[in-house]
């Protein structure tokens, strides 16, 4: 509630309280002059900053860039980089990644098959640049390369 009405754009603030002493907490907080601290602040730009980290692969899962002509798994090898990525489960990550293309409920061919044809990149509707994540996931995933590895994320 100190977020949004520290704002000065923001006049009015809808909260959902279901008891009396959330109505009453929230009465202190409106009352008081809205202002974050410094470390309010800080915490803030540092929570936005880890987003827009994990957000620089947003593969949304809807396939839309399948079948492709290689049979890469596009959106399965992305949602094992953002497991990676997002949640910080590497370990489980690598093992999908190293298993998947034998499982016949998942199939398909890693990301080193990529050979760069651009054909799922013109159907992508997050416009993501398919070709040039192919190899940073798979290093990644694959070979076991430290996250820091992608050069995709201006790191490696």
């Amino acid at each position: 509630l100190r977020f949004v009405l520290s704002n000065p754009n923001v006049t009015l603030a809808l909260s959902g309280m279901s008891t009396l002493q959330q109505v009453e907490e929230n009465v202190v907080t409106a009352a008081d002059e809205i202002s974050l601290s410094p470390e309010d602040v800080d915490a803030i730009r540092e929570h936005v900053d880890r987003l827009a980290e994990m957000a620089k692969l947003y593969c949304t899962g809807c396939k839309y860039c399948m079948p492709c002509p290689q049979e890469v798994n596009i959106p399965y090898i992305f949602a094992m980089y953002n497991m990676g990525q997002v949640y910080g489960l590497w370990e489980i990550a690598r093992d999908n990644y190293a298993k998947f293309p034998e499982l016949r409920w998942v199939g398909g061919e890693q990301a080193d098959a990529c050979i760069e044809c651009g054909e799922c990149e013109e159907k992508c509707p997050q416009s993501i640049v398919i070709s040039e994540w192919m190899p940073d996931v798979h290093g990644v995933l694959g070979e076991g390369q430290p996250y820091g590895a992608c050069r995709m994320l201006g790191l490696g």
